[in-house]
Order: C-alpha cells, then sequence, then structure tokens
C-alpha cells in the first residue's frame, strides 16, 4: 500500500512529535540507569515496567477525553474499573514474572493491591494531563478567537476613516469652488498628498509618528486655505525622533474636529491651538478651539458629529488598552482634547 505524500508530515505534527520526544526522554533515562546499575538481569523487567507505566498514563487521557470531558460519568465508571482490574493485574504479572516469581501468597495479595494503587496514580496522571492540555487548547482558542476579532474591528474601524475624512475634505473643495476658485490648485495639491498617505499608509498597523506629524501639518495648511479670513491659528509641532511609531489617523482626528466645530462658532476669529510634546516613548498631545453650542450648524455636521471621536476612542481600547488617557473638556465657548499616550 503506497503512503500518501504527506504521511510523515502528518505523523510526526507538532503534538506527536512532543509525545514522542517524552517517550524517548523516559527510555533514555531507563537505559541510563540500567547502565548504571550494571545488572542486566532487570532489564526485561525494567522495559516492560516501562511500557506499563505509558500504557497506564495514556488510558487515562484516553479515558478523561473520551468520558470524562464530554460528561459520561456512567462510562467512566465502568471503563475505570475496568482498566484498573486489567492494568492491575498486568502490572502484577510484570512484577512476579520478572521479579518476582516465587513471590509467597499473602504477598500476592498484598502486592496486587499496590499494584492497584500505582495503577489508579498513573491513570490519574492522565487524567490531569488530558484536563490541562484541554484547558491550555481552550484558553489558546479564546485568545485566537479575541485576537481576530481585535483585527476585524480595527479593519472596519481603518475602513471608515478615509472615507470620514474624505467626506469632509470634499465638503472644503465644494466651499472653495464657489467661494475661491482660485485656490483650488493649491487645495488639490494637498488633497493628493493627504490621500496618498490616508490611502496607502494608513493601511498599516503603525507608521513613523514623524509622518503622522506631516500628515497633519499638510491637513492643517489645506484647513487655512479654507478658513484664513478668520483663523487665529497657534501649531507646535515637533520633530518626531525617527523610530517612534504609532497607529495611522489617530490624532488628525482631533485637529479635523477642531476645525469642523470652530467653524460653527459666531465668533468674528475662530482660534485653534495644536499642541504636541514628546517624552521619551510618551506623546502629549492638545487640541483647543473655538466652541460653541448654540453655533450655526449645517446638517452635514450635525449628522456625523462626534463620529471621529468616537472611533478613535474605540482604536485607542483595542490598541492601547490602560496605555493612554483621554479627557475632553468645554467651557461656553471653548473646546479641548488632551491624549496622553505611551507608544512604540
Amino acid at each position: 500500500m503506497k503512503l500518501p505524500a504527506n504521511y510523515f508530515d502528518v505523523f510526526f505534527e507538532k503534538g506527536k512529535r512532543i509525545h514522542l520526544l517524552v517517550f524517548l526522554a523516559l527510555l533514555i533515562l531507563l537505559v541510563f540507569v540500567l547502565s548504571i546499575s550494571r545488572n542486566g538481569r532487570y532489564a526485561p523487567g525494567a522495559f516492560m515496567s516501562y511500557g506499563w507505566v505509558i500504557a497506564c498514563v495514556y488510558t487515562g487521557r484516553w479515558l478523561c477525553r473520551n468520558w470524562l470531558l464530554t460528561g459520561q460519568w456512567v462510562g467512566l465508571v465502568m471503563m475505570l474499573i475496568v482498566a484498573l482490574i486489567g492494568l492491575g493485574g498486568l502490572g502484577l504479572g510484570v512484577y512476579i514474572y520478572f521479579f518476582e516469581p516465587n513471590l509467597p501468597l499473602n504477598h500476592i495479595i498484598e502486592s496486587g493491591i499496590n499494584s492497584t494503587v500505582v495503577t489508579f496514580l498513573l491513570l490519574f496522571g492522565g487524567f490531569f494531563l488530558a484536563v490541562i492540555r484541554s484547558a491550555i487548547r481552550e484558553k489558546m482558542n479564546g485568545l485566537i478567537l479575541a485576537e481576530q476579532k481585535k483585527g476585524s474591528e480595527l479593519s472596519l474601524l481603518r475602513s471608515q476613516v478615509s472615507p470620514h475624512f474624505l467626506f469632509n475634505t470634499l465638503n472644503n473643495m465644494y466651499s472653495l469652488s464657489i467661494n475661491r476658485p482660485n485656490q483650488m490648485p493649491a487645495l488639490l495639491l494637498k488633497l493628493s498628498e493627504l490621500l496618498r498617505y490616508s490611502v496607502y499608509d494608513a493601511d498599516q498597523p503603525l507608521v513613523q509618528l514623524k509622518d503622522e506629524l506631516d500628515y497633519i501639518r499638510n491637513y492643517i495648511d489645506l484647513e487655512t486655505i479654507r478658513s484664513a479670513d478668520r483663523l487665529s491659528l497657534n501649531v507646535s509641532l515637533p520633530d518626531a525622533p525617527a523610530g517612534l511609531k504609532i497607529a495611522p489617523m489617530l490624532l488628525v482626528v482631533f485637529v479635523e474636529n477642531a476645525f469642523k466645530h470652530s467653524r460653527n462658532t459666531l465668533e468674528s476669529e475662530i482660534q485653534i491651538g495644536i499642541n504636541c510634546k514628546i517624552v521619551n516613548d510618551h506623546i502629549y498631545f492638545d487640541v483647543t478651539n473655538s466652541y460653541s453650542e448654540n453655533g450655526a450648524k449645517d446638517r452635514t455636521d450635525k449628522r456625523n458629529s462626534g463620529f471621529g471621536i468616537a472611533n478613535v476612542i474605540k482604536r485607542l481600547d483595542l490598541l492601547y488598552p490602560g496605555e493612554y488617557t483621554l479627557n475632553q473638556t468645554h467651557t461656553e465657548n471653548r473646546f479641548k482634547v488632551e491624549l496622553s499616550l505611551k507608544v512604540n
């Protein structure tokens, strides 16, 4: 009969390799002990005892997997009794035949009891190993499912970032095309740079903090074109050290939110402050903007109000659990967001 091409790969898969290594380790230990004792008379009995121990442990493992873990208690008790009688009797027979062939009857009864106790302990050892392995496997499966769920949620959230940004930018372009058509070329150039980052770089799990800050600078330039006549802007964005990374499109959402809501104020001057400070592996980022609950709001802003920040909070919870603090405060005319984030 021809074996399938992957027969040996299947036979020596990870779990079976571990069992094989344990068998070999115990066998080597047994040979080592026999070589030290230099008494070949006990070698056959020692090898038979080795096989008996393995049989007891794996019988216990088999009973656990097929009856204990499935809750079949009646079948478990019956099979356990059969295993104790069969393996206990086998252990007694090995002991008498190889080690004590002339054992008196009263000692045979005592040895039978001892053999049954040892058999029970070995079966229990098999039970224990099977339960531990089942618990570890269940834990690992739970972690894998949680990681897959986390990845799916992140993919969904990332897929929402670029459309949300593009939606707001197209609104900007529409307004400028009517009021300041001569500024459209510069706007389109900035839009091209922003879209390149949001479409290609933002698809990565992490990006260089330097690239994220450059993206924010480009976004500020784009928004400045639209709001130059009313804007009072105070920006402090340092040069990020090389190697410091962050999840993409996190910080810019706060900047986008500031421009969007500050334009709705009735004040003649829009005030926005954007500050970033980097200390070792911590980012301290805050954005302040003009704010008015009774300001002029269009229907588009009302429908999408709060979407961006809610998205960011979900991403922070998934990517940086316990490693960030986010505070949002607002007065009658000012709104401020402060983020402290530990990055790698």
